[in-house]
């Protein structure tokens, strides 16, 4: 009799299992939800419930400097999974901090991060330093007006030259020269047919429209030394048009260090 109560009581647990699996009902399902649940409380702060609360939180991560400038957070659906809310939860958050100028969602990339101005660290176009700016330069131009010498076209020395012409017309406006000065360096490094060398010194006219520089330029811009510059900017472009690529390049050396002694004088 024992043995038969033993077999039913073996069948019925194998057929109607208490916590035989992980049921929504399982002590082990309930474990995993909340092994789940502390991992995404540990990677993207508390438990959330609503749109709010993940303002809330996401907002005084950002503030706090958990995420750095330009960070691409997490997908929405990531977001949601982590959070244990529905995607359109999310972006309602998400909704919010963009309105607050503390993310910016793009098209196609996704949502990244933007600081509060007071958190933002200078970029490096206004750290620069004019000496730096120059050095910068030496390592640069010199090679580009090799790569001149080799790939500059008819069409592109006319322009060279009529930039000179344009500059050396105007010696005595200091802010018209500066301008056509910016305008010939980049014509040179046009000449190069090098985007990378184009895209660089795009960023050196970029510091040299800061402040500091603007400063500099009124100290040590003045006719003669325009006038000094044009005649060795005449002295480059020859050298191109000649397909003389060192002499070029020791043209552009030339008139770097006469830009550089230039700062020296006015900060030493």
């Amino acid at each position: 009799m024992s043995a038969v109560i033993s077999w039913k009581l073996r069948c019925h647990c194998s057929i109607y299992p208490v916590w035989g699996g992980p049921t929504e009902a399982s002590p082990r399902w309930f474990g995993e939800t909340k092994h789940k649940a502390d991992e995404g409380e540990r990677r993207m702060g508390t438990l959330i419930s609503g749109s709010a609360d993940i303002f809330a939180d996401l907002k005084r991560q950002i503030v706090s400097g958990n995420f750095s400038e330009n960070e691409r957070l997490p997908s929405e659906r990531v977001l949601g999974k982590r959070y244990g809310v529905a995607r359109g939860t999310v972006r309602s958050a998400l909704r919010r901090l963009e309105e607050m100028g503390l993310i910016e969602r793009r098209a196609g990339s996704g949502t990244y991060v933007r600081l509060p101005e007071e958190r933002q660290q200078p970029s490096i176009i206004e750290r620069t330093r004019p000496l730096e700016l120059v050095d910068a330069r030496f390592a640069v131009e010199p090679q580009m007006c090799r790569l001149a010498v080799l790939h500059a076209t008819e069409a592109e020395f006319h322009a060279l030259r009529a930039l000179l012409e344009a500059m050396e017309h105007d010696e005595q406006d200091i802010e018209r020269f500066a301008t056509l000065d910016e305008n010939f360096h980049l014509a040179l490094a046009r000449c190069s047919h090098n985007p990378m060398i184009i895209w660089i010194v795009e960023q050196f006219h970029k510091v040299r429209s800061h402040t500091q520089w603007k400063r500099m330029r009124v100290l040590t811009l003045n006719p003669p030394m325009i006038r000094l510059y044009n005649q060795q900017h005449r002295d480059i472009v020859e050298a191109i048009v000649d397909r003389d690529a060192e002499r070029a390049a020791q043209a552009m050396k030339t008139h770097l260090s006469t830009a550089r002694n230039s700062l020296l004088s006015v900060t030493t």
